[in-house]
Order: C-alpha cells, then sequence, then structure tokens
C-alpha cells in the first residue's frame, strides 16, 4: 500500500505540473473497455510466447477495464489511468509440444497503474489527424493463481521453483512497466471520440505467471512448502527431475491490452 501511496502522489504532482503550465487547455476523463492477452511461459502459439501478435491465444484472452483523467494541449496529451485485468495462460492452448505436455495455466489479477504522453502527429490531415501513438510508465501489481480441486490458489507464497527452500523469498508482487502503443479516435459529438487502441506492456518480470526458472525438488517441496506447492509446481504426470527447465528466465513477461476507450472533454469542443 506504501508503493500505491507513493506512486500515485507523484502521478498527482505531474498532472498538477502540467496544469499549471498549460492552463489555456483543457482536462478529459476516459473509460476502458477491453481485453488482455499475457505473453509469457505458459499457452501462447508455436512461437513459444515471444513474438508478439504471432502467439496470441484468443482462448486466453480475458477481460480489461479502466478509468483515467488526462490534460490534452493541441496535439499532445498527458493522462494518468488505472486498469483492472486478468491474465491467463495454459500449456493446454499452446501448439508446441513441450509446452503441452508441461500442462501448467495461470490466473493472474492484476492491477496497472500508469502515466502517458499521447502524441497525435497528423494534425493537418483529416483522416490521419485522429491518429495517436502512446507511451509512457507505469506499475503493476499482480497476483499469479491456478486450480486446484476446484479452488483458486495463490502460487506466489508456495515457492513453486523453490525460492523458499533455502530461507530466501519468493518474487516481488510488483513491476514496473513500458507501455507503448497507437490509437484511432471516432467522434462522437463537439466534445467526446470513441478510440480503438492497442498498446503492449513491457514488463520488467518473469513472473507474471509464476513460471521462470527450473523445477525444485519435488519431494523437499513437499516436505516443506505442502502439498498444494508440489502438486501445482509440477502438473506432467511425468516428475521432472530437479533442475529440468521449467520456464525461460532470459525473457521478461509482456502482455498486450486491446479495446474501447471512450472519452470526454471537459469544457472544450473535442475534433470534429
Amino acid at each position: 500500500m506504501r508503493r500505491i501511496a507513493i506512486f500515485s502522489t507523484l502521478l498527482a504532482v505531474s498532472l498538477c505540473g502540467f496544469g499549471q503550465s498549460f492552463h489555456k487547455n483543457s482536462w478529459s476523463y476516459n473509460l476502458f473497455l477491453g481485453g488482455s492477452s499475457l505473453l509469457g511461459d505458459l499457452g501462447g502459439g508455436a512461437a513459444n510466447g515471444r513474438l508478439g501478435i504471432r502467439d496470441i491465444d484468443l482462448r486466453a484472452t480475458r477481460p480489461a477495464i479502466g478509468i483515467g483523467a488526462g490534460y490534452d494541449m493541441r496535439s499532445v496529451s498527458v493522462s494518468s489511468n488505472l486498469t483492472f485485468l486478468r491474465l491467463a495462460g495454459n500449456d493446454a492452448f499452446s501448439q508446441s509440444e513441450s509446452r503441452s505436455v508441461r500442462n501448467l495455466s495461470v490466473r493472474t489479477d492484476a492491477v496497472e497503474l500508469n502515466i502517458l504522453g499521447e502524441l497525435r502527429p497528423f494534425g493537418s490531415t483529416p483522416v490521419l489527424k485522429r491518429v495517436y501513438v502512446f507511451g509512457g510508465v507505469g506499475g503493476i501489481f499482480y497476483q499469479p493463481m491456478a486450480e486446484l480441486n476446484d479452488a483458486w490458489v495463490k502460487l506466489r507464497p508456495l515457492g513453486t521453483e523453490g525460492q523458499l527452500l533455502d530461507g530466501s523469498t519468493t518474487y516481488n508482487k510488483f513491476s514496473l512497466v513500458i507501455p507503448y502503443g497507437a490509437g484511432y479516435k471516432f467522434s462522437l459529438g463537439e466534445s467526446s471520440t470513441l478510440n480503438l487502441e492497442i498498446g503492449l506492456r513491457k514488463s520488467f518480470t518473469d513472473y507474471l505467471d509464476d513460471v521462470s526458472g527450473v523445477y525444485a525438488d519435488k519431494a523437499v517441496l513437499l516436505e516443506t512448502s505442502g502439498s498444494d506447492a508440489a502438486a501445482l509446481a509440477d502438473r506432467s504426470g511425468l516428475f521432472y527431475a530437479e533442475g529440468a527447465q521449467r520456464g525461460n528466465s532470459k525473457v521478461k513477461d509482456n502482455y498486450f491490452l486491446v479495446g474501447l476507450k471512450f472519452q470526454k472533454t471537459i469544457g472544450k469542443r473535442q475534433m470534429s
């Protein structure tokens, strides 16, 4: 909670600074509704979660909803956005044989808070002036879970890759993210638009899906962390040996957000 408070304060101060510097411009608010897709170690296509759109599996798409507020200038906007999303990965969906045999799955509930800069570079062209690109910085709080005996079990406290066996702690539940993408604005009148938006989030963790490194010793995991940890660490039925490859720690997890954003300008007409 302390990290959330500090991050929120920094975002608020940044937006207030822009408001004081550009007092002749306008504010807006937005509502986002769309879908999220995980690019990680679980599920995906034959590209093994690393090649963007080529590896998105629609069966693993989950809902995302968000709210935001922004400060709009002639061709540039700055906004802060809060998004609630769910990520999913399931080896049963994968076209990769090594993944389907592994048989792991995850559901990750997450909250993302960001600050974005939006640029509309084609202001003099009637159609292209509605195109925009964006980028910024944010943070994500995430909770990977897996289903076991008809109940959803939190994976992080279990240390499924043996993180707790030597007395150390498991991975952080917070990560910085770099959001970037593009969109197109459809006018809904004098002060509103409906934006079609697609964005990629580059994270700095490989544990959005709880999978990164190698298998732990299942007997030791059972004795130290309990039956849930042992069962959820290896669901292949092949009983992988300690040190066998479980994930790819060399590449961090990322995710897509695609959807529609309703944007309402306060006190100023939108583009016609």
